[in-house]
C-alpha cells in the first residue's frame, strides 16, 4: 500500500502552486501596467493609418515626391527667356596719341566718368524638341517617385501586418497556455486526493507539477516576447514604446471572401506599383531616344538687346554724353559633331529602351507568379483551418476519454500526458490557422497592390 504524503510532499504542492500564482500575478500585473501607461487596441486599417500618417521611411518617401515634383519645376524653366541687365561705372583716364614712329605724342583729354546700361534678352523656339523631352522626362519621374512611394508604402504595410498577426498569435497562445494550466491545476487538485488515497504514485503528482512549470514558463517567455514586439510595431507606428498594442478579436469572426484567381491577376496588371513604374520607365526610355535623335537638329533663338553707354567716344573729342542703341535678330546653331556622334548616342538609347522592355516583361512573369504562389497559399491556409478543427475536435475527445480512464485507473500517466500534449498541439494549431488565412488574405492583396 502507498504511504499517505508527508510534510515534504506537501511543501511540494505548496512550492508548484506559489509559483503558479506567481505566473499568474506577473502577467496580471504586466497587464495591470500597460493599462496605466498606454494601451491600444488596433484593426489592421487603423494599423495601415497609423502607418502611413507616422512611419519615419514613409516620410522619407514623400520628401522624395516633394523633390521630385521641384526638380520638374525646375525643368520647365526650360521654357522661360532668358533675360540679363547689367550695369558699370568705371574711370577713364586720358588718351595718349603718338606719332607712328612714336617721336611725338598728344594728350587728349576725356571724360573721367564712364558708365553703362545693358539690357537682353534670348529665347530659343526649336531645339529639336530637347526642351519639351527633358520636361515630359522630369514629369513621368515625378509619378515615378510616387510610385516608389506607393511600392514603399505596401512594403511596410505587409511587414507591420505580419508583425500584428504574429502578436495576435501570442496573444492566442497565452491564452492556451493559461487555460491549460488552469485545468492541469484541477488536475493536479485531484492526483493528489488520488495520491492521498493511495490509488496512485508519487510519480503521477511530480509530472504534473512538471507540466504547469514548463507552461508557466511558456506564459513567461510569451509575455517578454509580447512586450518586445508591442514596442516595435508602437515605434513603427510612431507611438510611445510604452504603448501596448492590442490586436481587435473580430477580424476572426469576419473573415474575407476572396475572388477567382484571373481577377487578382488583372488586378496586379492594372494597379499593381511595380509594374506602373515599368510602363513609366518604358515612356522614359524612348523620351531618351527622342532626346538622342534631337542632337542632330540645329537650335533656333530670338534675341534682343538694348544698351547704354557714357561717354561717347566714337566723336573727336569725346563727348560726356550718352549713346544708346538697340538690336534684334534670330540666331541658328548647328553642332556639326552631331553628324558623327549623334547615331551612336541614338544607338545606345534604342538599346537601353529594348532592355527596359525586356525587364517590364520579366517584372510582369514575376508579378503572375507571386500572385499564384499568394492565392494558392491561402487556398491552403482555409484547407489547414478544417483540418486543425478536424484535429482539435479529436484531440479534445480523446483526452476526455483518456482523461476518464485515468481517472478510473484505467490508462498510465503517460497516456494522460500524451493526449494532453497532442490536445495543447491542436488548440494551437487550430487558433494559428484561422490568423493565417487572414494573413495570407493580406498577401495576397499586397500582390495586386491593393492594401487597405
Amino acid at each position: 500500500m502507498v504511504r499517505p504524503p508527508g510534510v515534504a510532499d506537501l511543501c511540494s504542492v505548496k512550492n508548484i502552486l506559489i509559483f503558479v500564482s506567481a505566473v499568474f500575478t506577473a502577467c496580471y500585473t504586466q497587464s495591470a501596467s500597460a493599462q496605466d501607461t498606454l494601451y491600444k487596441k488596433l484593426s489592421v486599417p487603423e494599423l495601415f493609418k497609423l502607418a502611413e500618417t507616422n512611419n519615419q521611411q514613409l516620410k522619407i518617401s514623400r520628401t522624395g515626391m516633394t523633390i521630385a515634383e521641384q526638380r520638374t519645376a525646375v525643368v520647365k524653366t526650360q521654357r522661360n527667356p532668358i533675360l540679363t541687365a547689367a550695369a558699370t561705372a568705371s574711370y577713364i583716364g586720358d588718351v595718349t596719341v603718338f606719332n607712328n614712329d612714336f617721336s611725338g605724342k598728344t594728350t587728349v583729354p576725356m571724360p573721367h566718368f564712364g558708365n553703362s546700361f545693358t539690357l537682353q534678352a534670348s529665347q530659343t523656339i526649336f531645339k529639336g524638341g530637347a526642351i519639351n523631352n527633358n520636361i515630359a522626362i522630369a514629369g513621368l519621374q515625378e509619378q515615378l517617385a510616387g510610385l516608389a512611394y506607393e511600392k514603399n508604402n505596401l512594403d511596410l504595410k505587409i511587414l507591420l501586418a505580419g508583425n500584428y498577426f504574429d502578436l495576435f498569435k501570442m496573444y492566442n497562445q497565452r491564452e492556451v497556455y493559461q487555460e491549460n494550466i488552469r485545468l492541469a491545476q484541477l488536475r493536479l487538485f485531484n492526483i493528489n486526493k488520488m495520491y492521498k488515497s493511495g490509488m496512485v504514485t508519487k510519480n503521477d503528482v511530480i509530472r504534473n507539477e512538471l507540466l504547469i512549470t514548463n507552461l508557466g514558463t511558456a506564459v513567461q517567455q510569451l509575455n517578454n516576447n509580447i512586450d518586445i514586439l508591442s514596442q516595435q510595431l508602437s515605434i513603427a507606428l510612431g507611438l510611445s514604446d510604452q504603448t501596448y498594442i492590442m490586436p481587435d478579436t473580430s477580424i476572426l469572426s469576419n473573415k474575407p471572401q476572396v475572388n477567382g484567381l484571373q481577377e487578382y491577376l488583372d488586378l496586379a496588371y492594372q494597379q499593381y506599383p511595380e509594374l506602373r513604374s515599368a510602363a513609366l520607365s518604358n515612356r522614359i526610355a524612348a523620351r531618351h531616344v527622342d532626346l538622342a535623335k534631337a542632337d542632330r537638329l540645329p537650335s533656333i533663338q530670338l534675341n534682343a538687346g538694348n544698351s547704354m553707354v557714357r561717354p561717347l567716344t566714337s566723336s573727336m573729342p569725346a563727348r560726356d554724353m550718352y549713346s544708346n542703341g538697340w538690336q534684334a535678330g534670330v540666331g541658328v546653331a548647328f553642332n556639326i559633331s552631331s553628324l558623327y556622334n549623334a547615331p551612336k548616342n541614338i544607338n545606345l538609347a534604342k538599346t537601353q529602351q529594348r532592355q527596359q522592355l525586356e525587364a517590364t516583361e520579366q517584372l510582369r512573369q514575376n508579378t503572375e507568379i507571386s500572385v499564384k504562389a499568394a492565392f494558392i497559399k491561402h487556398r491552403e491556409a482555409k484547407q489547414l483551418l478544417q483540418s486543425a478543427d478536424k484535429s482539435l475536435q479529436l484531440a479534445t475527445e480523446n483526452f476526455r476519454i483518456v482523461e476518464k480512464k485515468y481517472l478510473n485507473q484505467m490508462a498510465l500517466l503517460t497516456d494522460l500526458m500524451d493526449a494532453t500534449n497532442v490536445r495543447l498541439a491542436a488548440e494551437l494549431q487550430q487558433k494559428n490557422a484561422e490568423i493565417s488565412i487572414i494573413y495570407t488574405y493580406y498577401q495576397l492583396q499586397k500582390t495586386t497592390g491593393n492594401l487597405n
